[in-house]
């Protein structure tokens, strides 16, 4: 892939193999909604190690939002980082620390500047999804549903208006109501961020599906 066509993919993930195993070559243009589909454990934990930690496979070659990664120093690296984010099923929130916390305290850490007025912020991204607000809130993670647990890993992510977002399938065991309600964070997100790059990892044991 030349420099010129890298520009344009939010996402490139490929092992040096004259014959990869199906999936192991991701390209995603940059802007809009995305599937990749079948996602096996081995390839979501390297990707996300390239793409995240920058410890990508010797034999890998990474794209993220047009850059290559083995072509940046650290501090690039680290500023194109700072545009990635990744939303796991469960939420990845802390168990001490309830809702509100844990979708504001990451803010407060690394951009405190952007802080005025984030109540509203977070009462806005919420909504459109939570019953009671408030109530979500106040909750540790043990008190919280399976989906609302993603619901706060959603809101913290959208705070950081992230260019390129890397989401987890919805946590097995939600109802169909629930699992509309998570596939909808990609919508969503690019209303709040319209030039974003919204990216699902379909687990391997789903069928592929429009997202």
């Amino acid at each position: 892939m030349s420099d010129a066509r890298a520009a344009g993919i939010a996402l490139g993930y490929e092992v040096a193999d004259d014959a990869p195993r199906r999936g192991e070559r991701i390209w995603i243009p940059a802007g809009g909604s995305h599937v990749v589909p079948a996602v096996d454990a081995a390839l979501k934990a390297a990707l996300l190690a390239a793409v995240l930690d920058f410890r990508p496979r010797q034999d890998a070659r990474v794209v993220v939002l047009g850059a290559e990664l083995a072509a940046l120093d650290a501090r690039a690296r680290a500023a194109v980082r700072a545009q990635v984010a990744f939303l796991p099923a469960g939420g990845g929130l802390i168990s001490h620390l309830n809702a509100w916390e844990n979708i504001a305290l990451p803010l407060a850490y690394h951009a405190p500047r952007q802080m005025r007025g984030v109540g509203p912020r977070v009462y806005a991204l919420l909504e459109p999804f939570a019953a009671d607000v408030r109530a979500l809130l106040a909750r540790l993670p043990e008190e919280m549903t399976a989906f609302e647990k993603m619901l706060a890993g959603y809101a913290r992510m959208m705070l950081g208006a992230p260019r390129l977002v890397l989401a987890e399938d919805p946590p097995r065991g939600l109802g169909p109501a629930e699992r509309r309600q998570a596939e909808g964070f990609s919508a969503a997100y690019l209303a709040h961020c319209p030039e974003g790059t919204y990216v699902r990892l379909q687990d391997g044991h789903d069928e592929a599906g429009p997202d």
